[in-house]
């Protein structure tokens, strides 16, 4: 994008009261904001701000950063009679980190100003755009970052609560200091009080989080690549299932990673015990152990509050994004349909990235387009365009419309199972190609997909060919929305990891990860790139369960080997155009080298084929 710098701006920092005491030193907790406005703003002009809550701005623990090991057993837990009353947070009690010393303001300031030399990380080209369209933007990092007071606790309410409170100072109900211990106060006089809050990942999960208070003051978020909740990012079906590439990761290790108050060795020398107690109480609570959803994780799944929800909603997120997975952002999306939230979702071709230029999208000017319309009022007719946009992974250029996702016509159809009777798949790692010491997971994938060797058991594999109803070999087909399966089979013993996945099987140059500038094209314009040498395979949505877990993600079930139970698997939320003449294969597995624990027990799974059922959603 290609930035003026016709406006001058002014830069600020001022430390925001929040209504938490995470670090119990008896005192609201204060976190740094630092501000870009237009010079203007200084002779009385006011301005809407949007605001990027970001726990990485200050720098991170990269040497903290230690992943858990997965080459381990799952464990084996006996009958659980946990009830989902059991695992509910009551999300209107006040934090448990309450204050109890109040500070006294001894004067004013009218303004924080500072020399721009600091170290950010994670800020998108973006708001400095906006800065020369007239908005201004606030960089906080949150509890526990450099500069700021408190602990680091990732997504916890402490968290939603302290960065709502950057909104609440917007909007004048709380106070801001011009530094951290002469309590001379500044106030936000050149805000509108109308509020966006935007960016990606961690960031863009923090805009739903804080919209999930029903902040007044709050006009419109655009999370790209958010999580909506946070078990689906870091769990699936009583499993640890975190992101695609980050196997071991867990949200104890990000709290740490982003606790950057460790960076200044005076300030962590005072606060390092308490933190390493709230740390140790953050490990119990995630329970990677049993992997079940509980109150920790209850508490950071945003979706419990969609009814406080008054901000508008613009989601942007890449439908090959196996960082944060499309069961973040579709769910919301449908979640703000129910509700009648006004909302827009673009889904791209791409993994974990921004996407302000790609080729032919549109999307940054949408973006400024929606800003106008919600932060300074400006009727634009951006409230009145199709809802949904999605690129089709045939066509870079293409780019589906309707105002409902799955779009209108999208029906489930039952994937053909000719197999009948007994299948028997062995999980055993060690019988195929993958090996630890070599971390080969694509070598493993391939094996998986393609293998046609009668000796290799370990998966059940079907096709879906141009031969079967559902599939047309004489045109391209969509596949839009969430894949069910449902299956009864008996294990070997006490406890397995079931796996499944749907794969488009067709020898094809397929879209890559990979930016591309183009040529005569406005500054930094990009298209994703192409396969150099065609691929026989796509992965286009998987999903995981722990055979515990087959009733609820919140309680364990006892396990009688060789007796059958039944089991449903819900898979990712895809959007996917089949080529014509290509092919679907359903295959359901144990162990994913790629996503879960890796134990070394081999486990047989009897699948009754007369029991399968996989419903897969057709557009025609």
């Amino acid at each position: 994008m290609k930035i003026e710098n016709k406006v001058k701006c002014i830069f600020e920092r001022v430390y925001i009261e929040t209504p938490v005491d995470t670090d119990g030193d008896g005192k609201a907790d204060l976190i740094a904001a630092y501000i870009r406005r237009p010079e203007n703003t200084m002779q009385g002009e006011k301005v809407p701000a949007v605001l990027v809550a970001n726990p990485y701005l200050m720098t991170c623990n990269e040497d903290w950063y230690v992943p858990h090991d997965v080459d381990r057993e799952v464990k084996v837990y006996p009958q659980q009679n946990i009830k989902e009353s059991d695992i509910r947070f009551d999300f209107s009690q006040e934090s448990a980190c309450k204050p109890v010393e109040v500070r006294k303001t001894r004067g004013f300031a009218e303004t924080a100003v500072i020399d721009e030399d600091v170290e950010f990380e994670c800020i998108s080209p973006l708001y400095a755009y906006l800065n020369q369209k007239g908005y201004a933007s606030v960089f906080c990092g949150g509890l526990g970052t450099r500069g700021s007071e408190g602990y680091t606790l990732s997504g916890s309410r402490e968290e939603v609560l302290a960065f709502k409170s950057v909104i609440d100072w917007l909007n004048g109900r709380c106070r801001a200091f011009t530094d951290k211990t002469s309590n001379i106060e500044i106030r936000a006089d050149w805000c509108t009080g109308n509020v966006a809050m935007s960016a990606k990942s961690y960031l863009g999960t923090m805009c739903i989080g804080v919209a999930a208070t029903g902040v007044e003051g709050l006009k419109t978020i655009i999370p790209e690549a958010g999580i909506c909740n946070w078990y689906d990012y870091y769990r699936a079906g009583g499993l640890n299932v975190p992101a695609m590439g980050w196997q071991g990761d867990d949200l104890d290790i990000l709290a740490k990673y982003c606790f950057s108050r460790a960076k200044d060795p005076e300030d962590y020398e005072k606060v390092k015990d308490g933190y390493r107690v709230a740390l140790e109480r953050l490990v119990e609570g995630e329970d990677r152990d049993s992997a079940n959803y509980n109150r920790f994780w209850d508490e950071r799944n945003y979706l419990n509050q969609i009814e406080n929800f008054k901000a508008s909603v613009f989601i942007i997120h890449g439908i090959n994004d196996w960082n944060v997975k499309t069961n973040q952002c579709l769910p919301l999306f449908k979640a703000l349909e129910e509700k009648g939230v006004e909302r827009k979702i673009l889904l791209h071709q791409g993994e974990h990235v921004y996407v302000y230029d790609l080729e032919g999208s549109g999307t940054l000017d949408m973006v400024e387009r929606w800003l106008d319309h919600y932060l300074k009022g400006i009727d634009n007719g951006i409230d009145k365009e199709p809802k949904v946009l999605v690129e089709s992974n045939l066509d870079q250029l293409k780019w589906m419309a309707s105002d409902t996702w799955p779009p209108a016509g999208c029906k489930g159809e039952n994937f053909p199972v000719k197999t009948r009777g007994e299948a028997r798949i062995v999980d055993d790692l060690s019988a195929t190609v993958f090996r630890k010491e070599k971390d080969n997971r694509k070598e493993w994938l391939d094996q998986l997909v393609l293998c046609e060797a009668p000796e290799y058991m370990n998966r059940f594999r079907i096709m879906w060919s141009d031969s079967d109803s559902g599939v047309d070999g004489e045109k391209d087909i969509r596949i839009a929305g969430t894949v069910k399966v449902g299956f009864d089979a008996a294990i070997d013993r006490d406890t397995a990891i079931l796996s499944a996945m749907l794969v488009d099987i067709g020898r094809q140059n397929r879209i890559t990860a990979e930016e591309v500038a183009v040529e005569n094209a406005p500054e930094g314009t990009f298209r994703f790139g192409l396969e150099k040498e065609p691929s026989m395979y796509k992965v286009i949505s998987r999903g995981w369960l722990n055979a515990q877990n087959r009733t609820c993600l919140w309680s364990k079930e006892k396990i009688e080997p060789n007796q059958y139970y039944h089991y449903e698997i819900e898979m990712v939320p895809t959007d996917h155009t089949l080529q014509k003449g290509h092919n679907l294969a359903f295959i359901l597995y144990g162990t994913d080298a790629e996503q879960t624990q890796r134990p070394e027990t081999v486990t047989t799974i009897t699948l009754n084929t007369d029991t399968l059922k996989v419903e897969v959603p057709f557009l025609k």
